[in-house]
């Protein structure tokens, strides 16, 4: 199951390791002349897109399986019960779908399909949607954009540690030029989560507190693990971020600039222009001007500061971007907590019409510029934007629309909502009053990078002292469920005791 990137060298895309774009062709210049010497492959880029959507929806199934038998378990007054049974649920299905069970996972796409629609034609859900007066979405923090924020961590958690086994499944490996593969998604994904949960900035206060609170503490932790991984001598690939830098700076100067960038913004609106004029900046130099050349030729030598770092410097402009954009998504998502039937209904739909609109660019842009996470170009923020509001629509439409009309976590809830009765002040009540469902997902929300710094932790433990090149398949299965166990049931206690560390 090797990848072709795996069995191909990769070509030189550039006759010089400081190519002058004034000596290119028009057909250079604008970047069309690279489907013949890149390794991007159009249909391949698709396919590729197509099992990570895939494997990412399929865990998303998995989840609200869980919160659906947890409910007909009655489980509701046992946390531990919940997490033992989404642990099985969630998280056992998608170690075996990175690895072992790879080769199912179409068959298991269609019995979730055919699960779905059984459920649906059942339960009468639907009808039952029709007789509620108000749809509660959750706040500030709607349900599903906790899912998509636990989605991520958990996906990502288990492919940092799985790619080192013989076990894992190879096409799901990052790309190293251009490509749209499962471990691509991450840094995207991770982008796009963190802009769901914040604002634009007003005042220089915000941006104040924004790069105290959370760029810097990325920052620093970036900068922490460099030095680990120099004074360990742990090998890091420097095609993904660059020789010294790694994702949390990525994830760090991102906000950053993200926060800074945002208060030209007169108001969410502006978020738009503002994001979309960055990204055709951004492409501009790097298919015209070949910055995207520079990067990815491997004979431009790592000597200094900017060369040896050029792939994780280059891609912020374009992280930026996604940030700005997804930050308007997510006001656009929020800006009223409780809806009518219609009300629901037509945000709905244009939700859907966005996911449409997304993956139809998605497909130009696999043809015409590629799909690039090294230069985070274009393509990749469409692709990014695409996978995060599709799986918005599918958990907003499966959680607030089928599962929660007819079989609520609160049962009292549900005949508030037929009755028009909800108000933001009884919201926030019993809300505040309530055990909240998708147990490992509220763990993970609430101390998201506390599990991923455990996670990088066992990873290089494993790597050290475990040696998983030479493990079998089923020896590598076991070390991943303790592996995942440690790390969720951690922030599970946490969740427990209401402890928050980060």
């Amino acid at each position: 199951m090797d990848s072709r990137a795996a069995a191909e060298p990769i070509p030189d895309v550039s006759p010089s390791p400081h190519p002058n774009p004034a000596n290119r062709t028009l057909e250079q210049r604008l970047g069309l002349d690279l489907l013949q010497v890149s390794d991007w492959d159009w249909w391949g880029t698709l396919v590729q897109s197509g099992e990570s959507l895939l494997l990412i929806l399929s865990t998303l199934w998995c989840i609200l399986f869980a919160r659906v038998v947890c409910q007909k378990l009655r489980l509701h007054g046992s946390p531990d019960l919940c997490y033992a049974m989404e642990f099985v649920l969630v998280i056992l299905p998608c170690i075996l779908l990175v690895s072992v069970a790879v080769d199912y996972s179409g068959y298991m796409g269609i019995v979730m399909l055919v699960a779905t629609l059984w459920f649906l034609r059942t339960s009468k859900a639907l009808e039952r949607a029709r007789t509620r007066g108000q749809f509660d979405l959750g706040g500030n923090r709607p349900v599903c954009l906790s899912i998509l924020r636990a989605l991520t961590h958990l996906i990502t958690a288990v492919c940092i540690l799985a790619i080192d086994f013989g076990s894992f499944y190879r096409p799901f490996r990052k790309s190293r030029q251009f490509g749209a593969k499962l471990m691509d998604t991450g840094i995207g994904l991770f982008v796009f989560t963190m802009a769901m949960v914040s604002r634009r900035t007003r005042h220089w206060s915000d941006l104040r507190r924004s790069v105290l609170y959370s760029a810097l503490p990325l920052i620093l932790l970036g900068l922490a693990r460099t030095v680990s991984i120099l004074t360990l001598g742990y090998g890091q690939d420097a095609h993904e971020y660059g020789q010294h830098l790694n994702a949390f700076f990525t994830l760090g100067f991102t906000k950053f600039l993200g926060a800074l960038v945002s208060i030209l913004a007169r108001k969410d609106l502006h978020l738009l222009p503002l994001g979309f004029g960055l990204l055709v900046i951004h492409q501009f130099g790097l298919s015209v001007l070949g910055v995207s050349d520079y990067v990815m030729n491997d004979e431009v030598e790592r000597s200094s500061f900017f060369n040896a770092n050029r792939e994780g410097l280059v891609s912020l402009p374009g992280f930026v971007g996604l940030f700005l954009l997804s930050i308007y998504v997510n006001r656009w998502m929020v800006a009223k907590s409780v809806l009518s039937y219609s009300e629901f209904v037509r945000k709905l739909r244009r939700l859907f019409c966005l996911v449409i609109i997304l993956w139809t660019l998605f497909v130009v842009s696999a043809y015409e510029i590629g799909i690039s996470r090294v230069t985070c170009n274009l393509g990749y923020v469409i692709w990014m934007l695409a996978i995060g509001s599709t799986t918005l629509w599918v958990s907003f439409g499966a959680i607030d629309f089928a599962i929660n009309s007819i079989m609520p976590w609160e049962p009292n809830a549900l005949e508030d909502q037929e009755k028009g009765l909800l108000s933001g002040e009884v919201v926030a009540k019993k809300r505040g009053g309530s055990i909240v469902p998708f147990t490992i997902s509220q763990a993970l929300n609430k101390n998201g990078l506390t599990f991923f710094l455990v996670a990088n932790v066992l990873t290089g433990m494993v790597n050290i002292f475990l040696r998983p090149e030479d493990r079998s398949d089923s020896e590598s299965i076991i070390i991943l469920l303790v592996y995942m166990f440690l790390g969720t049931k951690l922030t599970h206690e946490l969740l427990k005791r209401g402890i928050r560390l980060a």
